[in-house]
């Protein structure tokens, strides 16, 4: 009865992210969230993944404004705002991602118990891509039974 996860190979995610910029990516993290809500009713995996990608547009509007306006200070006061955004996105995602691995690794070890282990180094640094290897894997499973 439990849902299963999204599927689709790795790969597949990082050739789209590569092919759109990011933009794949970004939706599919959105996908995954939504999953998490599913086996995880209190992650907070959305909202926190909502206000990373306000703060994205909010970057790329003060740079386009800064653009338009043509002046040298507005674009180096642009570039201080920009790179301030920079890290709250990046703050913003990385504990959106935590959040996730913690409901993730709870649920496959407690109400489906099949012993997962997500590496915190691996869940740093290709987030999305490493939730959607297991994802798939996990999707296998449900399918066949067969863990691999």
């Amino acid at each position: 009865g439990q849902p299963a996860p999204p599927e689709m190979h790795w790969v597949l995610l990082l050739v789209l992210s590569w092919v759109t910029g990011g933009l794949a990516g970004v939706i599919w993290g959105f996908k995954q969230a939504a999953f998490v809500k599913k086996i995880d009713p209190a992650s907070k995996a959305i909202p926190l993944l909502a206000a990373s990608l306000v703060a994205m547009v909010i970057q790329v509007a003060v740079m386009l404004s800064a653009i338009s306006s043509r002046s040298m200070s507005a674009m180096a006061s642009a570039t201080g705002v920009a790179m301030l955004l920079n890290v709250v996105i990046v703050v913003v995602w990385v504990v959106a991602v935590f959040s996730m691995r913690t409901s993730i690794v709870r649920h496959y070890n407690s109400v489906e118990p099949i012993g997962l282990r997500l590496s915190g180094v691996m869940t740093f640094f290709f987030s999305i891509l490493y939730f959607q290897f297991h994802f798939t894997r996990i999707a296998g499973w449900k399918k066949t039974g067969r863990w691999e």
